[in-house]
């Protein structure tokens, strides 16, 4: 229980601050005086059910005058001072009401001090006296704060008290003397006075019900004069009888819906006071609502705690998503509730934060892994595939390959992966080498290293996650596409010619290169095969002769249209881009074969040159 007692200090405060923000603001605002009340409500809460010594066996009294004079404030220090300056004090006519208010307040020390002014003002010895004792008792009262244990103040408090009721007791025959002393026509008036206000304060210290009920402006300072001086063993179990007695007379104000709180709270009537807070402020009925729960507080509640409570969570967690900005702090809310309807709402909070607009620039990226974090953090590994998985797609239609590739990973999606790499081939062949080039530039080189640490560079980037669940045929179109953007560098200069030749045979050979993109490979070759100088061995000429004899003979046996289709599928796309022309399928299909055969024809004239010359 001293943890949670923590824990509310640190709402408190919270409130406080927040309170003191919006006074120097505009003190007078209906929202600060609705701020100030939450934190009333919070703070009484705190003092009721989480008590600083864990048990809250001891006596509250204290506890409580400390809670109301820490939000509101009586008497005032502007009034005090008012009656400083009137010489006589005691002549101000608010002299009596401020002497009383004090002692409500639990401040006898600055009482005592006013009431000096009868001792240092006044002429008249008996009433003199009569002062010095009252401000002797006022100081020698003895609190709960002051004794060590609740047995030594009790005793203190029975002897005070009893020392208080002797000394009123002789008022009247003190008071006898007083009015001989003052002598004149008005004598008995004066001591009627003085009698009836000495009378007055002594009874407040000696805790006359009666009297207290008189004199307390409402219900809880009464409550609060009653664990001081009318009960000052005042229990926290005794509470719910106390507060009966009291709002018999002094009713607590059923228009005002803090008060209403206040007084379910004092009442042990923890359901119906989240009942109303839920009506009074969504926020302080949600938090102090966990608050009880989490300290088993509402265990015995009809339908137990989750039946008060999972209803406010839901409902303050729909008030936070309506900003935007706050949806993290909404999830936080619901993973409290650990239920499916709340987990389904968490699904749907996650899938609505928009990502396309923050995925879009480097920036605001961060918006993207806020989003993955949360599902991680609270367990949800599926919405994480799924949520990379729309964003691999959508960011693939926005030409960002390298982030759809990440969040493709990411996603354990292999298929998207391939996805991503067949819509490399159809920006080379749609839009040409730079487009290409530029495309293939945006996926880190590195997700293909496998034995490197994934600590490293891309540990800050969509890519820190592990590839090792994928097969290499998952990563072999990216190989692919990192080779083939190599020989188109090395391609673009007649220099490095030699190095591109040998990377295009790399490529006509290996397993990563897409079988219906070796036509396009071998068509790309033809200014190679056509230069003077012979950048192929004579192996290597064989090798894409054996190729092109691969991919023609489907041209010429005829197997099948779905054969040549798909052989012939990139190369009819790179052809119908370049030529830009508005040919039916089956003229791009005779313009394909026509190409290969001027491939096949140009490899049989460079395997001539090779033989004859003796190879380069």
């Amino acid at each position: 229980m001293q943890y949670y007692h923590r824990v509310g200090t640190l709402y408190c405060d919270a409130l406080q601050a927040y309170a003191s923000t919006l006074e120097d603001a505009d003190s007078e605002s209906a929202y600060a005086r609705h701020v100030h009340e939450v934190g009333t409500i919070f703070h009484l809460a705190q003092v009721l059910y989480f008590p600083e010594d864990g048990s809250g066996m001891g006596v509250v009294g204290e506890e409580l005058l400390h809670w109301l004079n820490a939000h509101e404030v009586a008497p005032t220090t502007e009034q005090g001072q008012q009656i400083a300056q009137t010489i006589p004090p005691h002549e101000h006519p608010d002299y009596w009401d401020y002497v009383f208010r004090c002692v409500f307040r639990g401040f006898y020390t600055t009482a005592a001090t006013v009431l000096q002014s009868y001792v240092t003002s006044s002429h008249v010895p008996s009433l003199q006296s009569i002062a010095r004792e009252t401000i002797q008792m006022l100081q020698t009262l003895p609190r709960s704060t002051g004794h060590a244990t609740e047995l030594i103040f009790l005793a203190a408090h029975r002897q005070w008290h009893t020392s208080v009721r002797v000394f009123l007791s002789n008022l009247q025959r003190q008071m006898d003397v007083v009015e001989r002393e003052i002598g004149g026509t008005n004598a008995s008036d004066v001591r009627l006075e003085l009698e009836a206000q000495f009378r007055c304060l002594l009874e407040l210290l000696c805790g006359v019900q009666e009297r207290v009920l008189e004199f307390s402006e409402d219900w809880k300072e009464a409550l609060c004069a009653w664990g001081t001086l009318v009960h000052p063993a005042l229990k926290r179990d005794d509470l719910p009888e106390m507060v009966q007695v009291i709002t018999e007379a002094l009713p607590a104000d059923g228009t005002l819906p803090h008060e209403m709180i206040c007084e379910s709270l004092v009442r042990g009537e923890l359901p119906k006071c989240l009942r109303l807070c839920s009506t009074y402020d969504e926020w302080l009925a949600t938090h102090l609502g966990d608050y009880c729960a989490k300290a088993q507080l509402l265990d015995d509640a009809p339908g137990g705690a989750a039946t008060l409570v999972h209803p406010l969570l839901l409902t303050w967690a729909d008030t936070l998503l309506n900003e935007e900005r706050l949806w993290r702090m909404a999830l936080s809310y619901l993973s409290v509730i650990d239920t499916p309807v709340a987990r389904a709402k968490m699904r749907d909070v996650l899938f609505h934060v928009p990502l396309l607009e923050a995925a879009a620039s480097d920036s605001a990226f961060q918006q993207v892994e806020d989003v993955l974090s949360a599902c991680i953090e609270y367990g949800m590994d599926d919405e994480v595939r799924v949520i990379c998985r729309r964003l691999g797609h959508e960011l693939m239609e926005r030409q960002q390959y390298g982030r759809a590739i990440a969040y493709s990973i990411r996603a354990r999606d292999a298929r998207q992966v391939r996805q991503v790499a067949d819509r490399l081939l159809h920006d080379y062949v749609a839009q040409g080498r730079d487009v290409y080039m530029a495309s293939v530039d945006q996926i880190p080189r590195r997700l293909l290293e496998r034995e490197s640490d994934e600590e490293g560079a891309l540990a800050t980037t969509p890519f820190a996650t592990t590839s090792s669940i994928f097969s290499s045929a998952t990563f072999a179109p990216l190989l692919f596409h990192f080779k083939f953007r190599d020989f188109l560098e090395l391609y673009a200069s007649p220099a490095t010619w030699h190095e591109a030749a040998h990377v295009l045979v790399g490529l006509m050979t290996s397993d990563v290169t897409p079988e219906n993109f070796l036509s396009v490979l071998l068509v790309d070759a033809l200014p190679l095969l056509h230069a003077e100088t012979l950048y192929f061995s004579l192996p290597e000429t064989y090798e894409l002769l054996r190729v092109t004899e691969k991919v023609a003979s489907v041209a010429e046996t005829n197997a099948s249209d779905s054969a040549a289709g798909y052989y012939f599928y990139w190369l009819e796309q790179l052809l119908a881009h370049k030529e830009r022309s508005d040919a039916s399928a089956a003229q791009c299909r005779q313009v394909a074969q026509e190409r290969m055969l001027v491939v096949r024809l140009s490899l049989t004239q460079y395997l001539s040159r090779v033989l004859v010359e003796g190879g380069a």
